[in-house]
């Protein structure tokens, strides 16, 4: 039972990655997607339940990548929250080694968040392009926790620092060098 339960959390977090896949490339520019990569991860957590991430990254034909990461928290027997970001930047394709190659993803120039949990009564928006009301508040990183983003260059501070992927067969991708 708890195997087909992290099954189904992990595809509703799935689904949800791929939705907002669809809606971004709805509105980005006019380049083309030149690949696709994933990464996920599950964990069990303090909650009788898990964590699981997802992650997505789009490759445009113009050097500009955009990644959403959707993180779901599942415990007590229902979802107690949601985290979607979402980060766009510039990349450059680095060396391939014993089959992984190296992309190195900029910092991002935008960054559109959404956190919502009906348990613990919180439902954030902000995209960095967009908000124009702060202090705005931050998804919390332990349990009682409130932050405050006092900007939107608070918000790229947090969420959209550059960082390297190494991308291998089958269009997955692993956030260390696995050839290292």
């Amino acid at each position: 039972m708890k195997k087909l339960r992290m099954f189904w959390m992990t595809a509703v977090a799935l689904a949800a990655l791929v939705c907002a896949m669809f809606v971004m490339t709805a509105c980005s520019s006019a380049a083309s997607i030149t690949a696709t990569y994933v990464n996920g991860s599950v964990g069990d957590n303090g909650y009788g339940g898990h964590d699981s991430t997802v992650a997505q990254l789009n490759l445009y034909d113009d050097g500009t990548y955009d990644m959403v990461t959707t993180t779901l928290q599942y415990g007590y027997g229902m979802n107690l929250g949601t985290t979607s970001i979402t980060v766009y930047g510039t990349y450059t394709e680095g060396a391939t080694t014993d089959g992984y190659t190296e992309y190195t993803l900029s910092d991002a120039t935008r960054v559109v968040l959404n956190s919502y949990s009906t348990a613990g009564g919180f439902n954030i928006y902000i995209d960095t392009e967009l908000t124009t009301e702060y202090p705005a508040e931050l998804p919390a990183e332990t349990e009682g926790e409130k932050t405050f983003a006092q900007s939107a260059q608070d918000v790229l501070d947090k969420y959209g620092k550059g960082t390297k992927v190494y991308v291998g067969e089958k269009n997955v991708f692993e956030l260390t060098n696995p050839a290292a």
